[in-house]
């Protein structure tokens, strides 16, 4: 059963693959670089375990790294907004698979979330296990099913957390305050650390030596202290993992996301709120039917939960990110003189994957509507460029609005500078996004938060064009630092934004050119569907 179903994935896949081959040397490369890290890292934790002279200090360092890879495990996917591969259960229920069976691949595709923690337990593992301290043939057996049992614990965790998150963000405005709390959360360690809070002996002896812990169970296991008592607790551990992931696996099987996420028409039209007012300001300053596509893509985009989960994180997480570099120590440095420049760029780079690197991601099959219509396509995404464009504002000031709340000092001056900077980076991002738009199409699920937008194939680009966007703004900022002249400054910031709107105008006519010709490839990557595993 389980081969049937990889195998329709893989047919899946080697369709896709068939229209995607430019991009896929991107995606192995990045892939190579990623995972290159966290075998070096793995390398790492081989070299220290496996040294003799470690052993003084292992019962205290060995848990605090488990404890590193469990959280890791667990939050990572949930900060990031990606969760990983699925099982699409919707595709899979009409079929007689035991339930069992559905919940041991999705156990098993919880190892793409966090493979790069596997590459970490492999060196660590293998270290100890040549470390003459706790080598030996009676010692080997016990480390590598501790290690085992660890491992379980956290699929099986892991599984039943995704599980229960895709139910809890099915919930309209739930999802937005989960995605602030998590990311206050995620924060709450960062600033922890660069604030100096003492945090006293009790929060080493809840993470290091206290038992009851899994991490703490299993390295007690590993480094042969009170062996039998550490391998039951981490039993225990393992069993209520799989019991919570298994009965919040058969909630979710019986689960409808569709009606849960049903919203009641008002009976009677609401007052006239700001948000109205947001959505009609196209048709102040704009003719249609260009205003009308404006209007209509600004009150999609607000309805999508992806996109509202992303433009949360641009003015929380993306503050959080950079705020201990402000709090720190003292003096100063160009990232926090320019400290609203650098939170609303990454602001402006988040909402990319949900809106103009992959503009018609969302419309998917209905992308049709856009060749048939008297339309042409280059006022159909000038409409996407400037419904994005609007809410590259709107979070800008917002960003803007929190760091005044949280009394960070910025100098007026900065603030307009901030806005200059971002829409002179968004002028060459919004010209590269129309391109990737046409050439790199993927559809998008509107419903699921933890999808990514652009995809492997232009995550991977970005990679390289990312960087060539920001180069027109870096030489202003490097002829401030060198000729200590405001002017240069911006006459330079000047010829940049005359070059990005030259930019932007060449892209916008080999984009709508594209766009023409490749039609077919366009609407049939756009109308798909994913194969039985959902990957995200």
């Amino acid at each position: 059963m389980i081969r049937a179903i990889l195998r329709a994935q893989w047919l899946s896949m080697r369709l896709r693959l068939d229209s995607r081959r430019r991009g896929a040397i991107f995606s192995v490369i990045t892939a190579v670089i990623w995972y290159g890290f966290w075998a070096a890292m793995g390398f790492m934790a081989y070299g220290f375990l496996s040294s003799a002279e470690a052993a003084p200090i292992m019962h205290r360092a060995l848990p605090s790294g488990l404890m590193f890879v469990c959280l890791y495990w667990q939050l990572a996917p949930i900060v990031s907004a990606s969760l990983g591969a699925s099982l699409d259960l919707k595709k899979l229920l009409v079929y007689p698979i035991p339930h069992r069976m559905l919940f041991t691949i999705e156990v098993l595709l919880r190892i793409t979330t966090c493979a790069e923690m596997l590459l970490i337990l492999t060196g660590a593992l293998a270290g100890l296990l040549r470390n003459p301290a706790y080598s030996g043939r009676a010692a080997a057996p016990r480390m590598i099913l501790a290690f085992a049992l660890f491992t379980a614990f956290n699929l099986l965790l892991s599984a039943g957390l995704r599980n229960l998150l895709e139910r809890l963000l099915t919930h309209k405005r739930l999802r937005e305050v989960f995605m602030l709390v998590m990311v206050l959360v995620a924060a709450l360690p960062q600033l922890i650390f660069m604030l100096k809070v003492p945090i006293g002996p009790w929060w080493r002896n809840a993470v290091e030596a206290a038992a009851f812990w899994p991490w703490t169970e299993t390295a007690h296991v590993v480094l042969g202290m009170r062996t039998l008592n550490a391998a039951v607790i981490l039993l225990v551990w393992t069993a209520a993992a799989f019991a919570f992931g298994r009965w919040q696996f058969e909630r979710s099987l019986h689960f409808d996301a569709q009606s849960t996420g049903a919203v009641v028409a008002p009976s009677k039209p609401s007052r006239r709120s700001v948000l109205e007012l947001f959505y009609r300001l196209p048709s102040l300053v704009l003719r249609d039917p260009v205003a009308g596509m404006v209007e209509k893509e600004l009150r999609a985009l607000s309805r999508t939960p992806r996109f509202r989960t992303v433009f949360i994180m641009g003015f929380s997480f993306g503050l959080l990110v950079w705020l201990p570099i402000v709090l720190g120590r003292g003096g100063s440095s160009v990232v926090e003189e320019n400290f609203l420049t650098v939170v609303s760029v990454y602001a402006l780079t988040l909402l990319g994957q949900v809106s103009y690197l992959n503009a018609f991601g969302f419309d998917r099959s209905a992308v049709q509507v856009y060749f048939s219509i008297p339309v042409s396509m280059r006022k159909s995404l000038t409409a996407k460029n400037l419904a994005a464009a609007l809410y590259i504002l709107a979070e800008m000031i917002l960003v803007t609005t929190v760091c005044l709340l949280v009394r960070i000092r910025i100098a007026p001056q900065k603030i307009g500078e901030a806005f200059l900077v971002t829409i002179i980076v968004g002028l060459y991002l919004l010209a590269i996004g129309n391109l990737s738009t046409v050439h790199f199409p993927r559809a998008m699920n509107p419903e699921r938060v933890s999808q990514g937008g652009a995809g492997s194939r232009f995550q991977s680009l970005i990679f390289v064009f990312y960087p060539l966007a920001l180069v027109p703004v870096f030489l202003a900022f490097w002829a401030r630092y060198v000729f200590s002249s405001e002017v240069i400054f911006y006459l330079i910031l000047a010829f940049a934004a005359v070059l990005g709107l030259v930019f932007y105008w060449i892209a916008m006519d080999s984009a709508a050119g594209a766009a023409v010709e490749r039609r077919e490839k366009i609407l049939m990557e756009l109308s798909r569907t994913e194969g039985p595993v959902a990957v995200e």
